[in-house]
């Protein structure tokens, strides 16, 4: 099968290193999970973990025994639509894989930055992924994918963009539109978020790509561009949504009241609820690594 994703430095070695493990580990075996997902160009092990020092993740059916692998066995029958092979190395497909891997999630701000790795790659479709959320799954893993598509987006660029999008979407602020162009006197650009009847655009300033005095001035004058023709800009950071999402939802909601955006009294309730709830307990943006 033909790659439609990035290959990630590690993968020709991951390949290597799995056929071996899963020809003693049984005929029936399938690299899944999170290996699946780095062999087709979404990374989702921790930072500074690399997936062929780890244990590997792989499907086989119930009562295979995995005595002795270096393997996380995820025990499950799958259909053959659900399999394929890479360079000889049998792997759950990619919308197969991408279901399993935001079903598995430990939360839904997870789950969701998940698929819109798969989708911002062009490695499956909605309706692919619609298809692979019939698996049988537990009642909860099945709650958590399903909310995971309906937040989804193609256009996402990173998963803090996803978990800022699906923190306001749970608070039940108003639908954004990601990567929303903005033109400008110095040319177009996109907001990371943005509410085009409002005139509001989130931009999320990851200390990765923004920190240099170089890419802040771009930042400002890119804000100040965005200021000029009339839009509001938000700027946040990775503090805000680790530590302190309830300050940035109500910081939102007073920017998107004070622009003209209204909502039924009970909506208001809901989202003033959010924003106690995150208070409380801010929501869970990263999976723990693995034992």
């Amino acid at each position: 099968m033909t790659l439609r994703g990035s290959a990630l430095p590690d993968r020709s070695l991951l390949l290597r290193t799995l056929a071996p493990v899963l020809d003693t580990v049984s005929a029936t075996a399938v690299a899944a999970d999170v290996t699946a997902a780095y062999v087709w160009g979404v990374d989702l092990y921790p930072r500074g973990a690399r997936p062929t020092r780890t244990r590997l993740h792989v499907s086989v059916p119930p009562g295979v025994s995995t005595a002795g692998a270096p393997v996380v066995a995820h025990r499950e029958v799958l259909p053959p639509a659900d399999t394929t092979v890479v360079e000889g190395v049998r792997i759950t497909t990619p919308a197969r894989t991408a279901a399993d891997v935001a079903a598995r999630a430990p939360s839904v701000f997870v789950a969701t930055a998940r698929l819109d790795g798969f989708l911002s790659r062009g490695l499956v479709t909605g309706d692919e992924m619609a298809r692979s959320a019939l698996a049988p799954r537990t009642r909860q893993r099945l709650r958590r994918l399903r909310s995971a598509l309906s937040y989804s987006s193609a256009l996402s660029q990173s998963p803090a963009e996803s978990w800022a999008r699906v923190l306001l979407l749970e608070a039940g602020l108003p639908p954004p539109v990601p990567q929303r162009p903005v033109a400008t006197a110095e040319g177009l650009f996109h907001a990371d978020l943005g509410w085009p009847s409002l005139g509001v655009a989130l931009e999320y300033d990851s200390l990765e790509f923004h920190s240099s005095r170089e890419s802040l001035a771009r930042d400002r004058a890119r804000y100040a561009a965005m200021r000029a023709e009339g839009w509001e800009v938000v700027s946040v950071g990775a503090h805000d949504l680790q530590r302190r999402p309830d300050r940035l939802v109500r910081r939102l909601l007073h920017t998107l009241v004070r622009r003209g955006w209204s909502c039924p009294p009970h909506r208001l309730r809901h989202v003033r609820r959010k924003i106690r709830a995150y208070a409380a307990r801010p929501p869970l943006l990263a999976a723990p690594p693995e034992p």
